[in-house]
């Protein structure tokens, strides 16, 4: 039966309202179900003049059981006998209509086909046959005009029509929806933005839209202006996310068709029928990594290879690596990564385990503090790590200086060191020997001095003879001893 019209200025300014809406027309989409009833019944529009076919008696919607159709075969006899099970098409088989009227057509049946208003659903059934039909039955052309005129409404139908044929052509096609993300460090936050663009690349604004990252509650949200959707989660679990975006109540690009069960009744195109947009991403959530060093040796002498051993773990994937050597220090409490680095290496790591970096030549005795920085991934933080102390013994060198000549009584020496890391005590003794294999040391006189450099002996008393010299160099925590040669120029003297 049909539905009385109302009339007013109020009503025609909230039909207005609810048409132009971005967000489109509220409402439950309809279902075909099972056991639906096989033909259509008036549900809302106007009663016109019977004209023996379809596009007679009524302008306006039908209903199907609990869905809404609308007639797309004007010409055809009224359908007495029911639908076939419905398909959803891109290009109806039988009508001229182009693929972008066919559009033009499910988006206006989608959007606007099923509120129950008797002159939205005249307006609906008149835009269908428009872009479907054309020819005589388009709302400017005879027929078309006729039944929009018999409505009792013309204006508003006609009005109404005209802006659902104007928006058509501006939005209708098929949607599409992006999902973006912006990652975050773990115990930050994740934005995600939905962005939904209609048939026509522009912004879609109005759809429900319903976003999801494990471990959050789902947040409801509606597309603005800007066709964008957005949400914030709290980043609580590192690695790789999988967010979801649901865009609902999505204007549909294709027909629902329902075609006559006798070729000679009636089609129809379903209204209200609506797409859901489904979207995934993985963002990136970057938690820390762990890194811890160990010298290897942590003792070794000038001229040695020095490496480190960093024990990583992350998210296993590849990832660069750096080791510097930093020093030397005089004590191992004062080694620390700062200044500029005796050498550094690069290197890379990937998977979870203990990675030898490249190893370097320290010049000079002391100690070092080694540092490692491991980049980070999309899912990981950079880190960086400073210690494993590593000892390093300078080589010392001492020589002798005794005079060639002396006369029996008192002589001195002096003594040179030299490769002590930092002018701390070294401790030297002269030896003396009367053979000249320096095989046995017939006296022996310490001596000590502030690093490298010279130290001159006491008064050594001494016979006449031939005498032998050598020095050595006491081994400290820094360096090691060394014995200056035998029998070489400057370590003998000819006592008269």
């Amino acid at each position: 039966m049909s539905r009385t019209a109302e009339h007013g200025r109020g009503r025609v300014v909230r039909l207005l309202a609810l048409l132009l809406c971005a967000a489109g027309l509220s409402g439950v989409t309809p279902t075909s179900a099972a056991g639906a009833e096989p033909r259509a019944e008036r549900w809302s529009g106007y009663a016109i003049r019977a004209t023996g076919n379809a596009a007679g008696g009524w302008i306006g919607g039908y209903r199907v059981g609990r869905t809404t159709v609308f007639m797309t075969t004007p010409s055809r006899d009224p359908n007495r006998t029911g639908f076939r099970t419905p398909r959803t098409v891109a290009d109806v088989p039988g009508h001229r209509a182009s693929r972008a009227e066919t559009a033009r057509a499910a988006w206006i049946l989608s959007k606007y086909g099923d509120y129950r208003d008797a002159t939205q659903a005249a307006a609906v059934d008149a835009a269908v046959y428009h872009l479907l039909v054309g020819g005589r039955w388009r709302v400017g052309s005879p027929r078309g005009a006729r039944r929009i005129r018999q409505s009792g409404d013309r204006a508003s139908v006609a009005r109404f029509a005209s802006i659902m044929l104007r928006l058509s052509r501006r939005s209708a096609g098929a949607y599409t929806a992006r999902l973006t993300t912006s990652g975050a460090d773990l115990g930050g936050s994740v934005t995600v933005t939905v962005m939904v663009l209609d048939g026509h690349g522009r912004p879609a604004s109005g759809l429900p839209a319903t976003l999801t990252m494990p471990g959050a509650e789902p947040v409801a949200s509606v597309t603005g202006d800007d066709g964008r959707a957005v949400a914030r989660f709290a980043a609580s679990t590192p690695g790789w996310q999988d967010v979801t975006a649901t865009v609902g109540q999505v204007p549909e690009h294709r027909l629902h068709t329902w075609t006559a069960q006798r070729s000679t009744q009636a089609s129809a195109a379903e209204g209200g029928a609506r797409r859901t947009l489904v979207v995934t991403e993985r963002t990136p959530v970057r938690g820390p990594q762990t890194l811890s060093l160990k010298a290897s040796p942590e003792v070794l002498v000038v001229g040695g290879l020095a490496r480190v051993v960093a024990t990583v773990a992350g998210d296993g994937a590849a990832r660069a690596a750096g080791a510097a050597l930093f020093g030397p220090f005089a004590t191992a409490g004062a080694a620390q990564c700062a200044g500029s680095s005796l050498a550094s290496a690069p290197a890379q790591v990937s998977a979870d385990g203990g990675y030898p970096m490249p190893a370097v030549t320290p010049v000079a005795g002391g100690y070092y503090a080694w540092k490692v920085a491991v980049d980070g991934t999309d899912t990981s933080l950079p880190v960086t790590a400073c210690g494993a102390v590593v000892k390093v013994r300078g080589r010392t060198s001492v020589t002798v200086s005794a005079p060639p000549t002396a006369l029996a009584g008192n002589s001195q020496v002096t003594a040179r060191v030299s490769g002590v890391p930092f002018p701390t005590r070294v401790d030297l003794v002269v030896k003396l020997y009367n053979s000249p294999g320096c095989t046995s040391a017939i006296a022996q006189y310490p001596l000590s001095r502030l690093g490298n450099g010279d130290v001159t002996s006491g008064p050594i008393w001494l016979d006449p003879g031939s005498y032998y010299w050598q020095v050595e160099a006491l081994p400290g925590e820094l360096w090691e001893g060394s014995l200056s040669a035998c029998g070489v120029a400057g370590s003998t003297t000819v006592v008269n």
